[in-house]
């Protein structure tokens, strides 16, 4: 099978010849590499990972800066714990006292982004590949962006209607948004990918009626509008989402990224049992030991996952979220090997 097939299978619930494998990101590419005796490029193959992610390029205007501020196309500060702000507002809606003042604020054109090279990479990719994206397109963690967490939290419980308003002006920026993105690829990028977190590893940051009221029906939007295109739904995020994960499934999910089965109130046979029918599984590999952890513990712990999520099919193995600078080659080739090596073994047990 070519990884597309592969995957593609995996998400209908198909038996594979090995389990697919995939990863959010590897971002020890060049320590792989040198140990490989390789190019960094190749690095991905090697792995045996079957997915690519597409996006698109922003080629409008950015909203303009002070001196030592990084914008991005809403305003908002890119990663403001590395500059200097001083004691200015940083985050656009932070003083923000009325519905109004939030439904004028300016969302990006969607016109200024670049569909047709994305669509250009993924034509390249997808005899391949299985692609999906555009991944980080969030509603919530950018409600978070303009208001700043604490006081988009604050507006949630406070001042409700401020915050639905905020979401609804993301929410409609994203759907169209990937709407294009989806029609400009076509058949080439088979999944719709969204990324959004509202988790930590303890639980929702918000109560879960919370969620049902003012983040549900957005998801379900984004979602219907996808499945209306014929994508697979891949949703990313982080920590335990278990108290709303019958909701997303509702919602037209059908891969949950990512499964950080550390974090959840569930044993893996349970997670399997519960929802192994309905959607599949990504991820399950703890990244967070993957610096510390010898080899033969990640070996055993790759196994034990495929073994299990991997029963009736319905997973893709992988690393429960980034492979980071500091894990070593041969605890990432642990890992990656170990999955490749189930091809022809009959991975469930």
């Amino acid at each position: 099978m070519t990884p597309r097939e592969r995957q593609l299978a995996t998400i209908r619930h198909e038996m594979t010849e090995r389990i697919s494998i995939d990863a959010i990101c590897v971002e020890n590419q060049s320590q792989i590499a040198e140990y490989l005796g390789i190019e960094k490029h190749e690095v991905y193959d090697r792995l045996g990972i079957d997915g690519r992610l597409i996006g698109t390029a922003y080629n409008g205007p950015v909203p303009e800066s002070k001196p030592g501020e990084w914008l991005d196309e809403w305003g908002s500060p890119v990663h403001p714990e590395y500059q200097d702000f001083g004691t200015s507002h940083v985050y656009p809606l932070q003083a923000v006292e009325s519905v109004a003042e939030v439904e004028r604020y300016p969302s990006p054109n969607p016109d200024d982004y670049d569909y047709a090279g994305a669509a250009a990479v993924a034509k390249t990719l997808a005899p391949q590949y299985a692609l999906r994206g555009p991944y980080w397109m969030p509603v919530y963690c950018r409600v978070c962006h303009l208001f700043g967490m604490e006081e988009a939290m604050v507006r949630l419980v406070g001042e409700p209607a401020i915050f639905e308003a905020a979401m609804t002006k993301v929410a409609d920026f994203t759907y169209e948004y990937c709407s294009r993105l989806l029609d400009a690829c076509g058949d080439d990028m088979p999944i719709f990918c969204l990324g959004d977190d509202f988790a930590t590893q303890r639980g929702l940051m918000v109560s879960p009626e919370h969620w049902r009221r003012l983040f549900k029906p957005h998801f379900a939007r984004i979602f219907g509008m996808a499945k209306e295109k014929g994508k697979f739904v891949w949703f990313h995020s982080c920590g335990d989402i278990t108290s709303v994960l019958p909701d997303l499934i509702d919602c037209g999910m059908d891969v949950w990224e990512t499964v950080q089965l550390h974090t959840l109130p569930m044993s893996p046979e349970e997670l399997k049992r519960e929802y192994g029918h309905l959607i599949t599984f990504f991820g399950g590999v703890n990244t967070q030991r993957l610096p510390f952890a010898k080899p033969e513990e990640i070996e055993a712990e790759t196994r034990r996952c495929i073994e299990v999520l991997g029963k009736d099919g319905g997973y893709i193995c992988g690393p429960d979220h980034h492979v980071k600078p500091d894990v070593s080659a041969i605890n990432a080739l642990a890992l990656f090997d170990t999955a490749q090596a189930f091809q022809g073994q009959g991975y469930t047990k």
